[in-house]
């Protein structure tokens, strides 16, 4: 347009409109709080310089990195406690604009108490730093709104998501020509594609009409995300309709017990719509045998005659292992060590077989080193995902371009920033530079796994898997924990110290997290702690496999090294803190045991309970002394303390009580009692070990239980009939304290 015509239009403006309205110039107040719509060098800069400097407000958040004062050890940003929500619905709506650096100091001030996700001592799950490259990615089209729903609003943004899908193909082994898939809202966003694409595959297209109307059923693993409960809801096909397989001792499904509910489907005449294999869980990174079960699918007539299930591999942890397919195990040419080579190989040879899958869940912001959220889901046969899928298209849509997946897809709006963010992850990173990463998570893990071995306090509690994760436990100083844990991972009798011990580790965990946060609990030299994590149901024992309480569970602390800054020194400082947090819980139990014996302690009141600092992983509940200290520190009255017939003595009744014993010294082998005795003695073991047992028919001495020190028997007789119900005797030389049974009723009953 030439200088005079353009010169004319203004003229035109100007005389056709108020140009001094107030709105007009308000509005050119707004226009400069967005990016110019031109190449121009003075505008640019000012959003530039914009953008620069709330980087640089939230850089200020790090804490510095100084040794000498332990600050390098700060893994969250700026003020570090718990945030207050109570005013936020009292925030008004303003009647006029803020200035923008008012605004970006506000934004800025939001981020006070974030875990810092690449500070080495940050690992409390799989939450993994974003790398630069795909913060960049993400960032720009913030700035220009690609939408992928179709490529009119994505232009050349879209390539983006069919690239990674074409170089995730490559990584499966699928054709890349045949296979796709789409960038979508997290795992459950994969979970959800599965899932419908399952139902209509099975069910049939019209069902998108009509609805469901079979109870089709999704097969999981026990151990499966609890994203199958949100999903099956979300769809409408109904939680009822998600069936649980057990898991082997390793936490993979169980194919036999598979088997059997496929069989059990069929003769009640419901079909499968979906079968999920776990690839990668969170804690136990099991790997199901997704091989096995692909043969089963092929060799399985589903209910009523409708097709095969869809097989989903659920890989949101897993599917990075895969960037060691053309990996040379034999020449190393990273050089890792021996162990983790073996390591490596085995993790890749467990997630190699994925290419059984019809349909797959993959995390970028898991283990892609992506930011949130950033996840693809993808298929081997993409024309039959858009088949199934595809929507009649409503009249102002047109396909202007051959790239159109808002056709079949959930989402009617989404961000270029996850296709970018992906893509730039994939290219930046390559196959080498995964490698890398997860070799340093397993050389990392493996000193730490070494650190644990050492200390007779301290057990690794999932050795047999390496993924992200170590899981372990601590114990107080005079319990060897390696011998510890396998008694009550493999026996009955010690469930009740599984408990206590369940409780200790819930107990360290929350003063792990409040010495983190609270200022009130940091001690000197020890002002900052990792930030590490905490489950309450690993697995269940050995002996127990169908355990429905959460308290008889394995409960372990957690450590993720996902920051690539984590190293060996990281995790030297995870042992020493969990080892101090560990003293310092227990003097604490022994502070409450001395105001529970002055009645000055209140017990914790069940109910809903809100959650603080100080109880962030669970409820510190009460632990008896007994399974903190050593016997020979632990009088008699507070071991009588801990049974429920003397709990409710004061020290002077119990004295009276222990006056009245006497302490007698057993060898082992010696009858205690025989079954039918009369029952006039009650009997408190100070050292050594009985076996409590009945006689059969035959002679044969059937154990009922075992008893330690700190434990008393005999007492329920005195209240039931009078006469021993079971016979007792030492299995091991032994210290009694025996009340007379009379003696003992009297003052227990006042």
């Amino acid at each position: 347009m030439g200088e005079n015509k353009s010169k004319t239009l203004i003229k035109e403006t100007n005389k056709n409109a108020n140009i001094s309205a107030k709105w007009r110039n308000l509005l050119k107040d707004i226009q400069t709080v967005f990016p110019s719509p031109w190449s121009e060098e003075g505008e640019d800069q000012i959003f530039e310089n914009m953008f620069l400097n709330a980087i640089g407000q939230l850089n200020k958040l790090k804490h510095p990195r100084l040794y000498h004062e332990q600050k390098a050890w700060q893994g969250y940003l700026g003020d570090p406690a718990l945030p207050d929500y109570s005013k936020c619905r009292d925030v008004k709506f303003e009647e006029h604009m803020k200035p923008l650096d008012d605004i970006i100091k506000d934004l800025v001030g939001f981020f006070n108490g974030m875990p810092n996700w690449n500070h080495p001592q940050t690992m409390c799950n799989v939450v993994p730093p974003p790398n630069t490259a795909s913060i960049i990615g993400s960032t720009l089209c913030n700035v220009f709104s690609p939408n992928i729903l179709e490529g009119e609003y994505s232009w050349n943004i879209a390539k983006t998501e069919i690239e990674s899908g074409a170089m995730l193909s490559q990584l499966i082994g699928w054709d890349p020509h045949k296979s796709g898939g789409i960038y979508t809202f997290g795992g459950t966003g994969c979970y959800f594609y599965a899932i419908k694409l399952a139902l209509t595959r099975v069910l049939g297209k019209e069902t998108r009409f009509t609805g469901i109307r079979e109870d089709a059923q999704i097969l999981v693993s026990r151990e499966g995300h609890f994203i199958k409960q949100n999903c099956s809801d979300w769809i409408g096909l109904g939680m009822n309709n998600v069936r649980e397989i057990s898991v082997d001792e390793h936490n993979r499904i169980d194919i036999n017990a598979l088997k059997e509910v496929m069989e059990e489907c069929k003769k009640e005449g419901k079909p499968i719509a979906m079968i999920v294999c776990t690839m990668g869980t969170t804690d136990a990174f099991a790997i199901d045998p997704i091989g096995k079960i692909r043969e089963l699918i092929d060799n399985y007539e589903n209910a009523k005659g409708y097709p095969k299930p869809l097989l989903y591999a659920d890989a949101v942890i897993g599917w990075s292992w895969l960037s060691f397919r053309n990996y040379d195990f034999n020449k190393n040419p990273l050089q890792f060590s021996k162990k983790a080579i073996k390591i490596l190989e085995h993790n890749f040879n467990q997630i190699k077989p994925l290419h059984h899958a019809d349909a797959i869940g993959i995390d970028f912001h898991k283990t892609g080193w992506a930011p949130y959220n950033c996840s693809f889901f993808i298929v081997k046969d993409y024309n039959n995902l858009d088949e199934k899928l595809s929507r009649p298209m409503p009249a102002y849509l047109q396909d202007r371009t051959p790239y159109n997946p808002f056709k079949f897809t959930l989402e009617t709006s989404r961000t270029g920033a996850y296709s970018m963010a992906g893509w730039a992850t994939l290219k930046l990173f390559g196959q080498e530079g995964y490698q890398v990463m997860l070799g340093r998570i397993i050389e990392v893990s493996i000193f730490f796994r070494q650190l644990l071995e050492k200390d007779e306090n301290l057990v690794c509690v999932n050795p047999d898997n390496y993924g992200f994760v170590t899981l372990f436990r601590v114990y107080p100083k005079h319990i060897n924990a390696k011998e510890q844990f396998e008694k009550e991972l493999n026996d009955p009798k010690y469930r009740e110290e599984l408990k206590a011990y369940n409780l200790l580790q819930q107990r360290i965990a929350n003063k792990l997290f409040s010495m983190l946060r609270d200022r009130k609990q940091k001690l000197e030299g020890w002002e900052n702690p990792p930030y590490t994590s905490f489950t309450s149901g690993y697995r269940p024992p050995k002996y127990a496999p169908n355990e429905k309480d959460n308290h008889y569970l394995i409960y372990a602390l957690k450590a993720f090294p996902m920051s690539p800054n984590s190293n060996e020194i990281s995790m030297q400082i995870v042992r020493n803190y969990v080892l101090k947090a560990r003293d310092l819980v227990i003097e604490e139990l022994i502070k409450e045991n001395k105001l529970r014996e002055k009645d000055k302690f209140d017990d914790i009141k069940t109910g809903v309970k809100e959650t603080t600092i100080k109880n962030w992983w669970g409820e510190n509940e009460y632990i008896p002394l007994k399974y903190l200290i050593p016997s020979k520190n632990i009088s008699i009255e507070e071991t009588l303390k801990t049974n429920p017939f003397c709990a409710h003595l004061n020290d002077n009744q119990l004295k009276t009580i222990i006056d009245n014993g006497k302490i007698e010294s057993i060898n082992a082998g010696s009858i205690i009692c025989n079954e039918g005795d009369i029952a006039d003695k009650v009997y408190l073991i100070l050292s050594g070990k009985v076996k409590v047992y009945k006689n059969d028919i035959d002679g044969n001495e059937k154990e009922l239980a075992t008893l330690e020190k700190g434990n008393m028997f005999g007492e329920m007789a005195l209240f039931d009939k009078g006469f021993r119900s079971a016979s007792v005797k030492c299995i091991e030389p032994s210290q009694l304290m025996i009340f007379e049974g009379d003696k003992f009723l009297e003052l227990l009953l006042g």
